[in-house]
């Protein structure tokens, strides 16, 4: 196993195929806009796939994996250092915003289906807080949906002690109040609010003048 936290190494199309959606150019170009974030954080997880599928050639310990071919040497190599990635696909990925500074929100953790409940996801949260660490960046939240809440509690998230609570705005909402259609009542209030503070501009210089 290799972790590396370098965006440049997770191809936003191999990251579409780790969440499930292979053939989904618009998320991929999505991704690609979000990765190239220069606050946001992306770590990866890669794994060489080994193409010999005799178990005799295995250890008895060995762990081996369902779906396309056996993964070696799943242990995670602390020898082989961060961003070793030569020869391993990527097998799961997570993505953090943050504005730089006090706050970040874990907005995605996504392992392949086949090398999930392997401590994968685990690695890519504590690389991820490390990252933040880094930054100096120590308010970390998440977006849990129900039923990652059990994973998230395991990796040490708690509620959130302001008693936060994430709510989304509503894209009827963004469509109606956000798009920046010409409103005549929004306009004439505008107006008023721009001949308000010119007219006080005006009285301002002339006391100073005076």
């Amino acid at each position: 196993m290799a972790f590396t936290a370098d965006v440049n190494l997770v191809k936003p199309h191999d990251a579409c195929s780790v969440a499930g959606k292979p053939n989904d150019s618009g998320h991929a170009a999505k991704l690609k806009t979000v990765f190239a974030s220069g606050e946001g954080i992306v770590v990866g997880a890669f794994a060489r796939v080994d193409g010999d599928d005799d178990d005799t050639q295995k250890e008895p310990t060995a762990r081996r994996f369902p779906g396309t071919r056996s993964l070696v040497q799943f242990g995670f190599d602390l020898i082989a250092g961060d961003g070793d990635v030569d020869g391993k696909i990527l097998i799961g990925f997570a993505r953090a915003a943050t504005d730089g500074s006090m706050v970040a929100t874990i907005d995605e953790v996504t392992v392949s289906k086949q090398y999930r409940n392997r401590g994968v996801g685990t690695r890519l949260i504590t690389k991820i807080a490390s990252e933040l660490r880094v930054r100096e960046i120590y308010d970390v939240g998440a977006r849990v949906p129900g039923a990652s809440k059990t994973f998230f509690e395991k990796c040490g998230f708690k509620p959130d002690v302001e008693g936060a609570v994430l709510m989304r705005l509503a894209p009827e909402t963004i469509d109606t109040r956000f798009t920046g259609k010409f409103d005549p009542a929004r306009e004439l209030k505008r107006k008023g609010v721009v001949i308000l503070m010119l007219g006080a501009m005006e009285k301002a210089d002339e006391a100073k003048d005076g």
